[in-house]
């Protein structure tokens, strides 16, 4: 019998197959830049990318809100190509294409039966609340979980200390010491496991290598691996 009584699961690129989804939502609102014989879409993503993960690392180091990411985000991508075009509409247009695009990833839902009777489980994730919220319903992967912390809700987020802080306040009998986190980021799940003091379990399907400055317990490239340790 392992130490464990609390899961906590992350939801993209962990649960949720963000990256398929991110890239379905790109290809839908670039389309028509393409279609003039101007833009690759494909180029078009690529810049999206690289701007939106700046945006991201700076949100999740405090240094910006997370409105300041979707009123950006679309304007930088449309300055650099030299496109006019409304940003802000833009992003409208995407999240609602985002918002009921839910693709789970392989084992997530034969894993979270399984360790749905012998754990408390819970999701922690930086996403848009509207969009996660809305996403693991159509997904049916919120039937599995006591409860959901989102930043947006919890007022921090993921590493922050007090992210984790606001969630055990909120996880009747959940003990630090037998809490795991698992989760596809190293930025935020497993610096952010380390920063509130709980093991962590690194979900790495593509086999990246770990970056120096934070510690993992445990590393798995399928979800199944789960079932071996708890």
């Amino acid at each position: 019998m392992n130490k464990y009584t609390t899961i906590l699961f992350d939801v993209d690129g962990t649960l949720l197959d963000f990256d398929s989804a991110e890239e379905n939502g790109l290809a839908s609102v670039f389309k028509e830049y393409e279609e003039s014989g101007a833009y690759r879409t494909a180029d078009l993503i690529g810049t999206y990318r690289r701007v939106n993960r700046d945006l991201w690392d700076a949100y999740e180091k405090g240094l910006i809100t997370k409105d300041h990411i979707t009123d950006t985000r679309f304007d930088a991508v449309f300055e650099a190509h030299g496109i006019t075009a409304d940003g802000i509409q833009t992003e409208h247009n995407y999240r609602e294409i985002l918002n009921h695009t839910a693709i789970v990833m392989p084992e997530a839902v034969e894993v979270l039966e399984y360790l749905q009777d012998r754990y408390d489980l819970y999701v922690v994730t930086n996403g848009f609340t509207e969009t996660q919220k809305m996403r693991m319903a159509d997904s049916g992967l919120d039937r599995y979980f006591k409860k959901s912390f989102i930043s947006e809700e919890v007022g921090y987020q993921k590493p922050q200390k007090e992210f984790f802080d606001r969630c055990f306040e909120a996880m009747p009998g959940a003990e630090r010491e037998r809490t795991l986190i698992v989760g596809d980021s190293l930025n935020s799940d497993i610096k952010g496991g380390n920063t509130a003091g709980i093991d962590t379990c690194w979900f790495n399907p593509q086999g990246a290598v770990l970056t120096a400055g934070v510690k993992v317990d445990r590393e798995i490239r399928s979800l199944k691996e789960l079932k071996e340790f708890l």
